[in-house]
């Protein structure tokens, strides 16, 4: 019975290394109607990067909750200002795009969006935290 229970055992060891290897490539498609960029892209094909230019529109944080609805046109610097005491950071939900800094209580940050879309984001400090930025072009 040895023997089985080895052969069994150097089998299980088999298959998962196999299967944690990574000798396959992984691709990652846009979604439907291609106005958010996946997860994992470059700075330069991101829908928002970081932006120390004029507020176009001026948001609200307070009481742990955004100021809504967030409208915008492409190339408008949205900032977010901070009234809690406590941090907050703007990040999409897809993962393409995030502030790289957190906006500290009484603070401000911007961001500029190169893309028009619907834009689901959350606080990556307080992930409850959720709001929709909407891009036109």
């Amino acid at each position: 019975m040895r023997p089985i229970a080895r052969g069994i055992a150097a089998l299980a060891t088999a298959l998962a290394l196999a299967a944690c290897s990574g000798g396959g490539t992984t691709t990652t498609q846009a979604p439907a109607g291609g106005t958010q960029a996946p997860a994992g892209t470059t700075a330069a094909s991101a829908p928002c990067t970081d932006s120390t230019g004029t507020t176009v529109v001026a948001v609200g944080v307070a009481n742990m909750e955004w100021q809504q609805p967030i409208n915008a046109k492409v190339g408008d610097v949205i900032t977010w200002t901070n009234g809690d005491t406590v941090p907050h950071k703007v990040a999409l939900d897809d993962g393409s795009c995030a502030m790289s800094d957190n906006i500290p209580g009484g603070g401000s940050k911007s961001l500029v969006f190169s893309v028009a879309g619907t834009f689901p984001f959350h606080c990556s400090v307080h992930p409850s935290m959720r709001g929709t930025i909407t891009i036109s072009s």
